[in-house]
């Protein structure tokens, strides 16, 4: 007996070493790998989605590989066929590092799939090592119930969750800061093979455990683990509980998807905010699964109800505290931070309400695999959702607003049933019964605010745009892997009328519709802007002038080209060209008195493509047009980056660099590379003109032009404070850059 309680001593501590490392190694490798495929797909925030889809579909695969294993082969067998998958996946990480291959990176060709390459991807450099770590952790789980008597595996689950939670949260604050990205994956492989030991120790102590039959013996037929409904008895309740296990993490999954693509459209497409969401995800799942007393299903519920509705209605509530106190607070929501925060908090509410009811159906543990299996395919429910039909049956982020009201009424019914023991999963007759040890009250508020947030959330997110207002009309929603667009008409018929330009919900272009003024260029390129002072000097000095332009939009620079200049357009969403061509809405391509020519694909990638082809274009001015919406593509901002634009540029000439953008200072960054690279330097400030339809903007102006650069001074005295905080960071590479400096 005492040899027993030394062996189980034993085997505590080492399978929870390997279960913690496990699913350390599993959530370390999404940021790490997403990092450096995020440059080839042009830094688009679909790109993450992408990838958790991908990660969502191998986590099924593995739980589904771990089930069967376990129902269908001998304990010897399934101990030699893990091993044997370990084994394997140890030499491919041996041999590949984990560093995607050149030959993969995208083609450019116009029917090429990002979708269906960045799967190919992933699953040729890290498919099959995920894959082993996504089927150890539940197999580990049922093994330890097995030989441990009484052991819960579900402190394992939540243990797991926890080596994941700080995997998530030392990347972005201590990896990507300290490392680059191939001694990053050099880390994480050494990493994998320490695992793969450790679990074959695992295996090994278990296969020797003299009372290994007994242990098994006592697990299938001893008491059954006092948390969690069992699925034989009432067919009914069993489907019910089934259909939970699914739909639970499915919504969770949807919501965790988008309002992370709310956020990273909104700031950046970068590591930190897309593992601030999933740490979120997993804080939730240790809260809700470590002990019961974690969640409180009223004040959790409650708390989801009202921030929901203040994501939803985050504009007009935000409009109208800043109408009520004035500049102070209206400063105050200035900042990328706040509804970033609001976001996150109902994000987590909303997690942890699906995850605490999800933890409230757990089963015995002779239905652990299943129960896993099961929430594992909810949550690839969720990226299907989000990554395949939505883009086909939207034309616009409504599954962010959908899911908002999927969360309103889950939070009502949670409150209409929390004290009676009833819930999601308590079937058909407990479901009837629910809400008898609840006060009335509670009851009614549950009802009032989950139809409250219903109304508001359709009001404020589902809503058309034009709603009401009769001189605004919607002509044009598209939606692609790359985001949505929008065009929008305004005062027709009138000397003002318009059209604009959306991608997401930052304006990325307009014109006006009258043939007397649609030559003017208005947003960020109008009189006194930095790009428009960098092509008049390159016109002074040269009869025919070569200009590169690095996004777009809808072609307003095209506007500045004389008879004989050359205009060449690099923009990597096919969709954006075709709104820009339409000259139904936009004519600046079409009025253009150069020549103009659009070339599809990520800038980076075809000026590198060009550059070993044919040699540098030899620009006069090269202006990077890409960093003042959504999300900031951040490989165009590396001294590797900057050293293909140099080589484009003729002797002399400008890269013009528009840093205009909501939230983010970008200009600490390209200070460095400018340096880096051997640039003189000036910026650029021009406060909004609202009646020219003038926005604010921002750009550097680069060149080894000493004279220009001293020609050009800086102006910033129109520009906010926020943006002339000293700020000094790293120089960016593809190996390293970080967001951290620029957000604190």
């Amino acid at each position: 007996m005492s040899t027993s309680r030394d062996r189980e001593r034993w085997l505590v501590p080492i399978f929870a070493v390997t279960v913690f490392s496990s699913a350390f190694l599993l959530f370390q490798v999404q940021p790490l790998i997403s990092k450096f495929i995020l440059p080839w797909f042009g830094g688009s925030p679909a790109v993450w989605t992408a990838a958790m889809l991908f990660f969502q579909a191998v986590l099924f695969g593995g739980y589904l590989y771990a089930h069967l294993t376990t129902s269908r082969l001998s304990a010897a067998a399934q101990w030699q066929v893990h091993i044997a998958l370990l084994a394997v996946a140890a030499v491919a990480v041996l041999a590949t590092r984990i560093v995607p291959p050149a030959w993969l990176r995208p083609s450019g060709a116009a029917d090429e799939s990002p979708l269906a390459r960045i799967f190919i991807l992933l699953g040729v450099t890290v498919g099959l090592p995920y894959f082993a770590l996504s089927s150890t952790g539940p197999l580990l789980q049922r093994w330890f119930s097995q030989v441990i008597v009484g052991g819960s595996p579900y402190r394992l689950f939540a243990l797991s969750n926890l080596g994941s939670l700080l995997a998530l949260l030392s990347y972005p604050l201590c990896i990507e800061p300290l490392w680059g990205g191939r001694t990053q994956a050099a880390g994480w492989s050494i990493g994998f093979v320490v695992f793969a030991v450790c679990c074959g120790v695992c295996v090994n102590e278990v296969r020797t455990a003299r009372a290994l039959a007994a242990a098994t013996d006592a697990a299938a037929h001893g008491p059954a683990m006092a948390a969690g409904p069992r699925l034989r008895g009432n067919w009914l309740r069993g489907a019910w509980l089934r259909g939970n296990w699914i739909a639970l993490p499915a919504l969770a999954s949807v919501m965790f998807l988008a309002v992370t693509n709310e956020v990273c459209q909104n700031v950046a497409t970068v590591p930190l905010l897309w593992i601030v969401p999933l740490s979120l995800y997993l804080l939730s799942f240790i809260i809700a699964f470590d002990h019961p007393r974690w969640y409180s299903r009223r004040g959790c519920a409650l708390a989801a109800a009202v921030t929901l509705l203040c994501m939803a209605g985050y504009d007009p509530i935000t409009a109208w505290i800043a109408e009520r106190f004035g500049s102070r607070a209206e400063a105050v929501f200035d900042h990328w931070w706040v509804e970033t925060v609001v976001h996150f908090v109902g994000l987590a509410l909303v997690l942890v309400m699906c995850h605490g009811e999800l933890a409230r159906l757990k089963p015995a543990a002779d239905h652990l695999t299943a129960y896993y299996l099961s929430m594992s395919l909810g949550g690839a429910i969720g990226g299907l959702l989000v990554n395949l039909v939505a883009p086909q049956v939207f034309t616009t982020f409504h599954e962010f607003p959908l899911g908002l009201v999927a969360a309103a009424l889950l939070a009502t019914q949670v409150l209409a049933t929390s004290g009676s023991g009833a819930g999601p999963g308590a079937g058909v007759q407990g479901a009837a019964a629910a809400g008898h040890g609840t006060p009335r009250a509670l009851r009614a508020l549950g009802v009032m605010f989950g139809l409250l947030a219903i109304v508001g959330i359709w009001r404020w997110r589902l809503a058309p745009d034009d709603a009401g207002d009769a001189t605004l009309r919607t002509v044009h929603r598209s939606r692609n892997f790359y985001g949505t667009l929008s065009v929008e008409e305004r005062d027709a018929g009138t000397n003002d009328a318009r059209f604009t330009f959306y991608s997401g919900h930052i304006v990325h272009g307009r014109q006006f519709a009258g043939a007397d003024r649609r030559h003017e260029p208005l947003t960020y390129y109008g009189a006194g802007s930095g790009v428009r002072l960098a092509i008049e000097h390159a016109q002074w000095q040269s009869g025919r002038c070569h200009i590169g332009v690095v996004g777009l939009g809808v072609g307003t620079l095209a506007t500045y080209a004389r008879p004989g200049d050359r205009v060449r357009f690099y923009e990597i969403n096919p969709q954006v060209a075709e709104v820009a061509h339409n000259t139904d809405w936009f004519r600046y391509l079409a009025d253009c008195q150069g020549d103009v020519e659009v070339v599809l694909g990520d800038a980076r990638l075809q000026l590198e493509r060009e550059l070993a082809a044919a040699g540098p274009h030899g620009f006069d001015v090269l202006c990077l047009d890409a960093f003042s919406g959504d999300a900031i593509p951040a490989h165009l901002l590396t001294a590797e980056a900057f050293a293909i634009y140099d080589r484009h540029l003729r002797p002399g000439g400008v890269l013009a660099v528009h840093i205009t953008n909501t939230y983010l200072d970008l200009y600490p960054v390209v200070r460095r590379l400018a340096e880096h690279q051997g640039f003189q330097h000036t910026r650029i400030y021009r406060a909004a003109v609202p009646n020219a339809k003038l926005f604010r903007n921002c750009y550097m102006l680069l060149s080894k032009d000493r004279e220009f650069i001293l020609a050009t001074p800086e102006d910033i005295e129109a520009m906010p404070a926020r943006f002339r905080k000293p700020r000094d960071v790293p120089l960016w590479t593809d190996e390293y850059g970080s967001l951290l400096p620029l957000l604190l």
